[in-house]
C-alpha cells in the first residue's frame, strides 16, 4: 500500500539467506572440528572411523547439513527446520562419534533461525509441536546447560509475534487504503457537485431571466414572443447537453475547457448582458482551462442575476507565471427579478482555485459592481 515503506525484493532476502547460510556452515564447520579434534587427544590410538585431523569430509557434511537448510526457510519452513534437526542428529550420532555436545554455535543459529521461521509462518498447532519437539531435543542434549532448553519457546514467542504484528500491520494498511478511497470518492462527489451547480445555476438563471425579458420585450407581440421563446428554448437545449456532459464525465469524458468559452459568451448575450470579452490564450492545460470555464460561467451567472442588462468585461490571459481570470460587470441596468444563491456559487468557485493551487479575490466594485479575479498556475501543455 505504502510507497514510503523500504522494501526488500524476493531475490535480496535469498541472497542475504545464502549469505547467513555459507558463514553459519564454516562457523559449524569450525566448532565441529575442534569438538572432534579433542576427541581425538584424549584417545589417539582409537580414532573414530579411522578419522584424523586431515580428513574433514563427515565434519564438512555435518555442518552442511545442520546449516545449509537456512536458504530454504522462507520458502518451505517447516522441511528447513526438519532438515535441521536431522543434520543435528548426524552431527552428534555414531556416524561421527562426538562424545562432546554437537550442539555448535553455527548450527545451533541455523536451527533457532528455521525454528523461527516456522513460528512466524505457520499457525499456533504446528509452533506448539515443532516447539515442544525442540525443546525436548535442546534439552536432551544441552548437557547441563538450561539456557539453550529455554531459547526454543522464546524464539517462538518471537516468530509468533511477529507473525501477529504484520497481521495488524496489514490490517492497518488495509484501512488506510479504504480510508483514501473513501477520500477519493468524496472529493469526487465535491466535485460533480461543483459541475452540476455550475451548470445548472448559470443555465437556470439564464432561463430566468431570459423569459422576463421576452415577457417584457414582447409585450403581447405574437412574432417576439415566438423569437423570444425560441432562444429561450435554445437555452434550455444547451443546459441540457451540459448535463449529459457532466454525465459523461462520470464515464471519463473531458469536462469544458475554454475553447467553449464563446458559447458562454453569447448564452450570457442572450439573457441581455453585454460582454466584452478578452483571449483566452493557447496552450492551456486541461484541469486549468476547465477550472477558468467554470469560473467565468459562475460569475456570469451572477451578473444574471444580480445585475440584469449590466455590462461585463471577461478577460482571461497570461502573467508571467500565472494565468489571470478576471470577470467584472457593472451596475444593473435594471432591478434584479431573483434573490442570491446562498454565496455557494463563490465558494465553489474557491475551491477550484485552491485546488490548482491559485488565489480568488471577489468582492464589489468602486463604480457599484462586482468583480471575480482569479488567478491560477500557469500549467502549459507541451
Amino acid at each position: 500500500m505504502s510507497e514510503s515503506r523500504w522494501h526488500v525484493s524476493p531475490l535480496m532476502l535469498q541472497l542475504i539467506d545464502v549469505a547467513v547460510a555459507v558463514t553459519l556452515f564454516f562457523v559449524a564447520l569450525d566448532g565441529l572440528m575442534d569438538a572432534q579434534a579433542q576427541n581425538y587427544l584424549r584417545s589417539p590410538s582409537q580414532p573414530y572411523l579411522g578419522w584424523h585431523p586431515q580428513d574433514n569430509g563427515l565434519l564438512s557434511l555435518a555442518a552442511a547439513a545442520t546449516t545449509l537448510p537456512v536458504i530454504l526457510r522462507r520458502r518451505w519452513p517447516l522441511p528447513a527446520w526438519a532438515l535441521t534437526t536431522l543434520g543435528q542428529v548426524y552431527s552428534m550420532g555414531p556416524v561421527l562419534h562426538i562424545q562432546d555436545s554437537g550442539l555448535t554455535i553455527g548450527g545451533l543459529a541455523a536451527y533457532l533461525l528455521c525454528l523461527y521461521t516456522v513460528s512466524a509462518r505457520h499457525g499456533w498447532t504446528v509452533s506448539i509441536v515443532v516447539g515442544t519437539a525442540s525443546t525436548v531435543w535442546t534439552a536432551a542434549h544441552a548437557d547441563a546447560d538450561i539456557v539453550l532448553p529455554l531459547l526454543v519457546p522464546a524464539v517462538v514467542a518471537v516468530g509468533r509475534f511477529a507473525q501477529a504484528g504484520r497481521r495488524t500491520l496489514a490490517r492497518l494498511e488495509t484501512r488506510a487504503e479504504q480510508a483514501l478511497a473513501a477520500q477519493a470518492v468524496a472529493e469526487e462527489r465535491l466535485r460533480i457537485a461543483r459541475e452540476l451547480h455550475d451548470v445548472v445555476a448559470h443555465h437556470m438563471s439564464a432561463i430566468a431571466i431570459q423569459a422576463e425579458v421576452v415577457r417584457i420585450q414582447a409585450d403581447g407581440d405574437a412574432v417576439l414572443l415566438a423569437a423570444g421563446l425560441a432562444d429561450v428554448r435554445a437555452v434550455s437545449l444547451e443546459a441540457l447537453s451540459d448535463m449529459r456532459q457532466i454525465v459523461g464525465a462520470l464515464r471519463e469524458a473531458a469536462p469544458p475547457g475554454l475553447e467553449r468559452l464563446a458559447e458562454l459568451v453569447e448564452s450570457a448575450r442572450a439573457a441581455g448582458l453585454t460582454v466584452e470579452v478578452s483571449g483566452p490564450p493557447d496552450g492551456i492545460a486541461a484541469e486549468t482551462g476547465a477550472a477558468a470555464y467554470r469560473i467565468v460561467q459562475e460569475a456570469l451567472s451572477n451578473a444574471m442575476r444580480h445585475a440584469p442588462g449590466s455590462a461585463v468585461s471577461v478577460e482571461v490571459r497570461r502573467t508571467d507565471a500565472a494565468l489571470l481570470v478576471h470577470v467584472a460587470n457593472r451596475p444593473p441596468a435594471r432591478p434584479p427579478t431573483s434573490g442570491g444563491e446562498g454565496g455557494h456559487g463563490l465558494k465553489g468557485m474557491r475551491e477550484r482555485v485552491t485546488l490548482l493551487g491559485g488565489t480568488l479575490e471577489a468582492g464589489p466594485t468602486p463604480e457599484g459592481g462586482f468583480a471575480v479575479t482569479a488567478t491560477l498556475p500557469d500549467r502549459r501543455t507541451p
